[in-house]
Order: structure tokens, then C-alpha cells, then sequence
């Protein structure tokens, strides 16, 4: 349990609010509430779209149709299910992304049903958020050999170096507000 609360999301928004709770002890409440009026949905955002890894065994893979849109189209939604390590399960579906440039879903569902049929274990590289409520499944973005392998992927490091210049960027802004106000006597 204390590695969630440790995972970098968690600390981005330990600092997000970090940041309004000193801006706001400086006096500087305008300040510290626009910061936490962009600062959490944009971390929000940023939670959603950042990329997760797994390593389990695949436990079995599924091409369901889905129910007719309101012009009678349906699409095949593949699911692929897996066991972490802690033995819990995940449902993920397997999705092309433009967001992560990913046109690979047949070769990924190919090497997932292979990984089902072998019993080997693999690492999948996914991101989104799991919702019941909703009918929210994270997708998968990449599947390979167990290892620490996602970390090293051209996505990963082009989404944590934006990530940073974005996050730099948020954390400098709030800070040039407070510095271009004139003290308060």
C-alpha cells in the first residue's frame, strides 16, 4: 500500500498542493486557489494519460462486439486479461491510441493470446483508468517480455520529458505570480 501513496502521481500532486498550502501562508490567496484550480484537473489529466506497467501472466484474451451507436455502427473490442504478480486480476482492452500513436493492436493481440497459450509471463505497458461505473478499461499500449523494459520505450521518454517541461512550467508560473504582485503592507 505505501508504494501507491509513494508512485510519482502521487508525489506530483503532494507537490500541487504543497505549492497552494505555501502560497496560501504567504497571504498570497488568489494566488494559491487559481493554483489549485489548474494545478489538480491538469494533474487529473496528466494521471490519466500517463503510461502504467504490469508484469503478470496473460490469463485469456476476448473479441467482443460492441452494442450498435446511434447510427447501427458496432466495432469488435478486444480484451485481454491478465494476473499481476500479486496475483490480482486486470481487465484491459486493446485499443488503437492517437494520443500514444499506436496503429499496433492486431500484433499486440497476436502476442497476447500467444502469452495466454504459453503461460509466460509478460509486462504490458497501458494507461487510462479503471472504472466500474462507468465501463472504463486502461488500454494497452505496448507487451513484451517481463522486465523493466517499458521504462526504456521512445513514448515513455517523450511523455516524462513533456511532462517535466509541462509541470516545470505550471510550478514557475505560480511562483512568477507571486513575485509580479506588490507586496501587501
Amino acid at each position: 500500500m505505501l508504494q501507491a501513496w509513494l508512485s510519482i502521481g502521487f508525489v506530483v500532486l503532494i507537490a500541487v498542493l504543497l505549492l497552494a498550502f505555501i502560497l496560501w501562508r504567504r497571504d498570497n490567496h488568489i494566488v494559491a486557489f487559481t493554483a489549485l484550480l489548474v494545478g489538480v484537473p491538469l494533474w487529473f489529466a496528466w494521471e490519466y494519460a500517463r503510461p502504467t506497467w504490469t508484469t503478470g501472466i496473460i490469463t485469456g484474451t476476448e473479441v467482443r462486439r460492441s452494442d450498435p451507436d446511434a447510427r447501427g455502427t458496432t466495432t469488435d473490442v478486444q480484451y485481454i486479461y491478465m494476473r499481476n504478480r500479486s496475483d490480482r486480476g486486470m481487465e484491459m482492452t486493446n485499443e488503437d491510441s492517437w494520443w500514444w500513436l499506436k496503429r499496433n493492436s492486431e500484433r499486440i493481440f497476436n502476442d497476447a493470446k500467444t502469452a495466454d497459450t504459453r503461460q509466460t509471463e509478460m509486462t504490458v505497458m497501458w494507461n487510462r483508468w479503471r472504472s466500474t461505473l462507468f465501463s472504463w478499461y486502461p488500454n494497452v499500449i505496448a507487451i513484451g517480455p517481463a522486465g523493466s523494459w517499458p521504462f526504456w520505450s521512445l513514448r515513455t521518454i517523450g511523455f516524462y520529458g513533456v511532462s517535466i517541461v509541462l509541470w516545470l512550467t505550471y510550478f514557475y508560473g505560480c511562483f512568477w505570480l507571486t513575485r509580479s504582485r506588490p507586496p501587501e503592507e
